[in-house]
């Protein structure tokens, strides 16, 4: 979560931290502000299933452009 977090200049909403190391789930909202004033929200759930992390990630914005952005650069970080 810290690489998707750093890799798209995102901040989150929910403490991510406090969860135990073991429990092999995480459901985190991320908050961003563009330099034009637009908001996007990401809300971002994963599951560790054996060797492989699986999850969805959803972006929500005003403007279709932003959203795009955004995932643009969760798909990229997730090919690291």
């Amino acid at each position: 979560m810290t690489h998707l977090i750093k890799s798209t200049n995102m901040r989150p909403l929910t403490n991510h931290e406090q969860m135990p190391d073991d429990c092999g789930f995480l459901s985190v909202n991320l908050y961003a502000r563009s330099v034009f004033g637009e908001d996007a929200l990401a809300n971002v759930s994963v599951e560790q299933i054996g060797e492989k992390v699986v999850g969805f990630v959803r972006i929500r914005s005003k403007t279709q452009g932003i959203a795009i952005s955004i995932g643009d650069k969760v798909s990229q970080s997730m090919k690291k």
